[in-house]
């Protein structure tokens, strides 16, 4: 059997994950202050018919960032359990070509 050496792509699915984890916080919640202070076209910023609309759509957008994020977290994560933490000498160069985008 051949000696198993560290997956590259693992190495860097790892690194992605770590990276989305860090920000998931700040970017699920990035427009939830604006929101807050918009309280749907009736609060501190923006007032009438106008500022309800957008402070409506707004409402819409902060929560489609939030899920949208932790679906992202959680495509990684699903990403990064599939994938192998060692491989052979063989696919771990094949591993870095795709990573390079030489080989697709």
């Amino acid at each position: 059997m051949a000696d198993k050496v560290p997956s590259p792509m693992w190495q860097a699915l790892n690194e992605l994950h770590n990276d989305v984890q860090r920000e998931l916080a700040g970017v699920s919640g990035a427009l939830k202050d604006a929101n807050r202070r918009m309280a749907g076209g009736k609060g501190e910023v923006w007032v009438g018919p106008t500022a309800r609309t957008w402070g409506s759509d707004l409402s819409g957008a902060a929560g489609d960032v939030a899920t949208q994020a932790n679906a992202f977290a959680d495509y990684v994560s699903r990403q990064l359990a599939a994938q192998p933490k060692e491989v052979t000498q063989g696919e771990a160069n094949t591993e870095r070509l795709i990573l390079s985008g030489r080989l697709r």
